[in-house]
């Protein structure tokens, strides 16, 4: 039972069932869920570097919004927050992959070889094993098989 008068966020210290007549907030049950989701909705954003974490915040972040709303209420502005910033997310990482495939797409065989070596060296840098000793075969002749797939 929530006890409220006239638009005030507080109780009346008259009204008050608390011993002392204390004023005691009324809570609001979306604010968590609001809260939640533009936590999430800004995680999506600054997690750009990974490809999966954007996807699964900003959905997460679209879900918790909605919910927050509750019945015919109007959405918090945290939940507003958490729409925009998940769908945000969604659109910049889907966007990013595409480039990315697009530009590999378009490469002509000589680039794609060079884009493998460039892997493989990278490769080898960051971890000291080739890439070949684990997969069976380096990057640069996948991207090779590739270009003869794609009729470069």
């Amino acid at each position: 039972m929530e006890y409220q008068s006239n638009n005030n966020p507080y109780i009346q210290p008259g009204n008050s069932p608390y011993p002392g007549n204390q004023m005691q907030p009324i809570r609001n049950p979306g604010r968590a869920m609001a809260t939640a989701s533009m936590i999430l909705g800004i995680v999506s954003i600054f997690s750009m570097l990974t490809v999966y974490i954007p996807v699964i915040c900003g959905s997460l972040a679209i879900v918790l919004a909605i919910l927050s709303k509750g019945y015919g209420k109007k959405m918090l502005a945290g939940a507003k927050v958490g729409v925009g910033t998940g769908i945000g997310g969604i659109v910049l990482i889907f966007s990013v992959v595409g480039s990315l495939v697009g530009m590999i797409l378009s490469l002509n065989r000589d680039d794609l070889i060079s884009f493998g070596r460039q892997m493989d060296q990278q490769f080898e840098r960051q971890t000291g094993q080739e890439l070949e000793d684990i997969l069976g075969q380096s990057y640069e002749d996948i991207m090779a098989q590739y270009a003869e797939i794609m009729g470069k």
